[in-house]
């Protein structure tokens, strides 16, 4: 059997979402294939295997002390234990399930890219790219996507500048930190008064904002996409329809709480008309195909009623629950989603082709070979 950890939790604004994810794609995840081994990143950064992984309330608690602390060293996981660490088992795949911050941003990805761990979200630049608004934006345009209007600003730019260059776009506008997940930190303003209390909201949680043309009337259009085997296959797609000016935080996530009622808070499939919903999915499969992603990822849509225009919104790397729901009609469970992701990264290495060249530079250097290094140092 091969050995999968299925990591969770982390430090960004996300983390509960991230937990809840991480807790259902350990429970689905195949036994009879892989060894799964739940690890929560916990808000000191310090890594645990939990004693009980499904125990919500453990993770609520602001330390968390319900598991053992581990490591990740080379290509092996390893607990620790009066200071030394001791094997627990070689890591064939790591299943990411964070949300936000540095486990959506290209951080971990990284750190596990330079261990030789396989992973299953999109490598370092794509979720780099995927969670700045600002420049994934620029791959759009380069893309020939469709956009709303829109400005950036940063914090250290002149505030009064930023409200008067914003302000061309035309009110209503939606203030976004460039960085951030899940409605976080987003707010739509009317007019400058409440533009600039909108900056400082964003401001809070990144140094850039990206400041868009508020559609008055519009419908969201969420479409997953995964590489199933050599074939990229969107998923069918869904319209949240619990909607104030935006989709709040608590709308996404806790619509579903003890005491809502049955509030319908999605259509699935989304009522669309079938070229609509085919130039959706015709986008996003252009866009996981363009940035070479792995796993499954989720892009979102705008329709202005009005005009019956499709925008593209943005691009979740890793989405919450692993977006697995919207293959639910097409017969593929979250264990095989799961499965399908995990086999492809372990066949497929990442990054450059790291190829060792000597160039004998060095040895140059070490026989004295210039003068440039003959700059009064002394020897040690």
């Amino acid at each position: 059997m091969k050995n999968l950890v299925v990591l969770y939790g982390g430090t960004s604004c996300e983390r509960d979402i991230s937990v809840l994810t991480g807790v259902q794609a350990a429970a689905a995840a195949d036994k009879k294939r892989y060894c799964v081994y739940p690890v929560f990143w916990s808000a000191g950064d310090r890594f645990y295997v939990p004693d009980k992984y499904s125990d919500l309330e453990r993770y609520a608690k602001s330390e968390y002390d319900g598991g053992r602390e581990v490591v990740f060293y080379k290509d092996t996981l390893c607990y620790v234990k009066k200071n030394k660490l001791k094997p627990l088992c070689k890591v064939d795949c790591v299943l990411i399930c964070t949300h936000g911050g540095r486990g959506e941003n290209g951080a971990l990805q990284g750190y596990f890219q330079t261990l030789g761990i396989p992973y299953t979200s999109p490598d370092v630049l794509a979720c780099a790219v995927g969670m700045d608004k600002d420049i994934f934006k620029a791959v759009c345009k380069k893309l020939s996507l469709p956009l709303l209007p829109y400005v950036t600003a940063r914090e250290s730019e002149d505030r009064g500048a930023v409200v008067k260059k914003a302000s061309k776009l035309g009110y209503p506008l939606i203030v976004k930190p460039a960085s951030q997940g899940s409605s976080i930190g987003i707010n739509v303003c009317k007019d400058e008064k409440e533009l600039e209390d909108a900056l400082d909201t964003a401001y809070e949680y990144d140094d850039k904002a990206v400041i868009e043309k508020a559609l008055d009337d519009f419908r969201e259009i969420n479409c997953a996409c995964v590489k199933i085997g050599d074939e990229i296959l969107p998923s069918t797609l869904e319209e949240p329809v619990v909607w104030r000016d935006f989709l709040s935080f608590e709308d996404k996530y806790m619509s579903g709480k003890k005491g809502s009622g049955d509030r319908k808070v999605r259509d699935f499939p989304a009522q669309l008309d079938e070229k609509t919903g085919c130039d959706i999915q015709n986008m996003t499969a252009k866009v996981y195909a363009a940035l070479a992603l792995k796993g499954i990822v989720r892009c979102d849509y705008l329709i202005d009623r009005a005009s019956g225009k499709v925008y593209f919104n943005e691009i979740n790397t890793i989405p919450g629950s692993l977006a697995g729901y919207l293959y639910t009609d097409k017969g593929l469970t979250l264990k095989e989603i799961i499965t399908e992701t995990v086999e492809e990264c372990i066949s497929t290495k990442r990054g450059a082709k790291e190829k060792g060249y000597s160039s004998g530079v060095l040895q140059y250097y070490a026989k004295g070979g210039s003068n440039a290094c003959k700059s009064g140092a002394k020897k040690v």
